[in-house]
């Protein structure tokens, strides 16, 4: 049951990144230069209703929330690394699997990109990564921890402030929205 519930969220959100477009570097180049903030609304809308849903359903059904530490030094370089890869190539990781399977060439070597910086990072890690996650660890640290409230809570809050500010954005910010007068 749990690999077919994989799979039926897998293809859904597969069609939901297409259907915002979020396959397309075009598309990606547009909310990057906030001229077009479609899939900057999905990904905030599916992190609200994610973070809302699980958090509800771990009051009912035990789930396991594995809370990676807060390596300060090496969230920095791995970002840095992701934003390189990122601008570069158009996709992040789940964009270019979509756009792979739509047949784009591009999405295609992004991948192959993706799997080759992985066995990079793993070769590198006992000599690299490791010491510089250990300059900055504050260890496994939550925002719920942080402020003293139940998980569920906050990722309720949160889940209503992302929402909120999904619905207050334009989608297309400088043009005039339907039923307006220019």
């Amino acid at each position: 049951m749990d690999r077919m519930t994989a799979l039926f969220v897998g293809v859904a959100m597969g069609a939901l990144i297409q259907r915002v477009q979020a396959s397309n570097p075009g598309m990606i180049a547009r909310n990057l230069r906030l001229e077009n903030l479609s899939v900057i609304k999905f990904m905030a809308t599916t992190i609200a209703v994610g973070a809302m849903l699980v958090y509800v359903m771990s009051l009912v059904m035990p789930m396991h929330f594995d809370v990676k530490p807060t390596y300060v030094v090496g969230v920095l370089v791995g970002g840095l690394v992701f934003g390189v890869g990122f601008a570069l190539s158009g996709y992040c990781p789940g964009t270019c699997v979509v756009g792979a399977g739509e047949g784009r060439k591009d999405a295609v070597f992004a991948f192959v990109g993706g799997v080759v910086g992985a066995l990079a990072f793993t070769l590198a890690f006992t000599a690299v990564i490791a010491p510089l996650n250990a300059l900055a660890d504050f260890g496994k640290i939550t925002l719920a921890d942080m402020l003293g409230l139940p998980a569920v809570a906050v990722a309720l809050a949160l889940g209503v402030v992302f929402l909120a500010v999904v619905k207050w954005l334009p989608t297309n910010p400088g043009r005039p929205a339907l039923g307006e007068e220019s």
